[in-house]
């Protein structure tokens, strides 16, 4: 007579079988730390200009610290508030530790930080934050230096990360919050095909005051068959007369 088995070697049995199913299942909902940490994507030529978006370096931190300096005028207003002066939150020291963090939640998958490098030089960072894998979605933000503006390469690298987002990483969507008043970051979010879905009231102090801000949102469904980039690079290709007849992206 075969002797009953016991629930506890029943369960056994069956984790032992279900093992390549559940590996499968935690590939998909946990990306691995390669698409979320040492990563680099690039190069992409624009406007003559070699675009890299790469994860930070603690040896980033001078050029870091003097591109944010220059730029406080322009970032400074839209920034989230600090107690600490400008030129304080930009040392080395700060530097090294939210690389530190970065690299740490990279790592673990919960974000992807991205510093971009314009032929070899900083100008800029491009990062996704609270990812959710159980819900496709993550929360995306930019600076660029304003050496680079009109040239095209923050919405390419904007478009960079999307790609990568929904391609690498299978995220379904991604949403940017825009303060009140931020008019160029708008532009940018609609020009990468984003739309705008509503206002979150008094979402968050930025520049030494509580602000509205308004949600953008990008869905995988609105991304071109070739990705974001391709159809950005395409799009700045085309001459003038065609270019005013192709849809909005």
């Amino acid at each position: 007579m075969i002797a009953p088995i016991s629930a506890v070697t029943l369960v056994a049995v069956i984790r032992y079988y279900l093992r390549p199913l559940r590996r499968t299942l935690d590939r998909t909902v946990h990306p691995p730390a390669g698409r979320t940490w040492g990563v680099r994507l690039g190069p992409v030529v624009v406007a003559g200009h070699s675009v890299v978006l790469r994860s930070p370096r603690v040896s980033d931190a001078d050029q870091w610290r003097a591109v944010r300096l220059r730029e406080q005028e322009r970032i400074e207003p839209w920034w989230a508030s600090s107690p600490l002066c400008w030129e304080d939150r930009h040392t080395e020291a700060r530097w090294v530790t939210s690389v530190l963090q970065a690299r740490r939640e990279g790592r673990a998958g919960l974000s992807l930080p991205l510093v971009v490098e314009v032929d070899g030089r900083l100008a800029g960072q491009c990062g996704l934050e609270w990812i959710a894998p159980h819900t496709g979605t993550a929360e995306m933000g930019i600076w660029m230096d304003s050496r680079w503006a009109s040239t095209g390469i923050s919405g390419i690298a904007a478009g960079m990360m999307v790609d990568h987002a929904m391609n690498r990483l299978g995220l379904h969507r991604l949403i940017a919050p825009i303060s009140e008043g931020n008019l160029a970051a708008a532009w940018g979010a609609e020009h990468l095909g984003m739309r705008r879905e509503g206002v979150m009231a008094g979402y968050l102090d930025v520049g030494g005051e509580r602000r509205d801000h308004h949600l953008w949102a990008i869905t995988a469904d609105r991304v071109p068959p070739g990705g974001v980039t391709g159809a950005m690079l395409s799009a700045a290709a085309a001459p003038r007369a065609t270019r005013r007849n192709l849809p909005p992206t």
